[in-house]
């Protein structure tokens, strides 16, 4: 193994990852991880992503990459062979392209006969289907007018009618009145809710609730992303690969502090009775970062 490759791996095993957390973070299949951790860099399918891949990894584990490139330059192949060989192969396509262009244009007037074929084929269609609607609708207006007739030779009784649009309004309304009470409690308690970030250290950041009766922690994954939720007594409530869509909840009232981990803060929706949490830290720079919520009201009470 390579230096670098020593550095990632022991980076990773800090943060409590495995190959598979890692490469949900980061998109890269596990055998380049592999290969990025033993130094072996030729199963990689270029030079240029052999360093691309290193800085993914290392901003997932928490590692600065400019910082490690600089350090590790033996370590890391240049990509200086690579430009010229795609340099290369570009020109040597060019010079290729008259071929297909010939045999593109010796088909075209095969092409353009194909094209009106199927014009012409839809233009027939649409009509057919447009003298079927027509029909439809006057056989539809005939029926209704039939019905019609027939409904009108029976009287309904006005009292019976006009209780039951009485029964139906007052339990219309009685519903309307939960719907409308159960939304402004629920307002109420949002409304209370207060949440203020008080300072970042490193890649944590430290927010404070307080005001609401209930808290109540959402976290949902717009594509896959590892996480880790703990306690107030550092002991796991969550830790694992939420997959594309899923949602995590947790009542977290009773709790005076909860720790969130992620190892890929774009892909990571945090939500506190409802209301998204903001970022401090970019996601897009700080991909790997910690969030700790601390339940003001349960320290009051305490």
């Amino acid at each position: 193994m390579t230096e670098l490759g020593i550095r990632l791996k022991e980076a990773r095993e800090e943060k409590a990852m495995s190959l598979d957390d890692l490469q949900a973070a980061t998109k890269i299949q596990k055998r380049y991880l592999t290969a990025l951790e033993e130094g072996n860099y030729d199963i990689i399918p270029g030079k240029f992503y052999v360093r691309a891949f290193i800085k993914q990894y290392a901003e997932a584990v928490g590692l600065d990459a400019d910082q490690l490139f600089e350090e590790h330059k033996k370590d890391i192949p240049n990509t200086y062979h690579d430009d010229v060989s795609e340099k290369i192969s570009g020109m040597n396509l060019q010079k290729e392209m008259p071929k297909p262009a010939s045999k593109a244009l010796e088909l075209l007037p095969t092409i353009l006969v194909i094209l009106g074929v199927i014009v012409v084929i839809a233009i027939v269609y649409a009509i057919i289907q447009f003298a079927n609607h027509k029909n439809d609708d006057n056989s539809n207006a005939a029926s209704e007018k039939s019905i019609a007739k027939s409904e009108s030779k029976y009287e309904i009784p006005k009292d019976s009618t006009l209780k039951e649009n009485q029964t139906n309004s007052s339990e219309k309304e009685t519903d309307t009145k939960k719907e409308t009470k159960d939304k402004e409690d629920k307002k109420e308690d949002s409304d209370k809710l207060e949440v203020k970030a008080t300072g970042t250290e490193g890649s944590v950041t430290t927010y404070e609730v307080s005001g609401a009766d209930k808290i109540e922690l959402e976290l949902k994954a717009s594509d896959s992303s590892w996480i880790r939720v703990r306690d107030e007594n550092s002991s796991s409530l969550k830790e694992g690969t939420l997959k594309k869509d899923e949602t995590y909840k947790k009542d977290i009232t009773d709790q005076k502090q909860v720790e969130i981990r992620t190892g890929y803060a774009p892909n990571l929706k945090i939500k506190i009775n409802g209301e998204v949490l903001s970022y401090k830290l970019d996601p897009k720079e700080v991909m790997a970062q910690t969030i700790k919520v601390v339940n003001k009201k349960e320290e009051k009470s305490s």
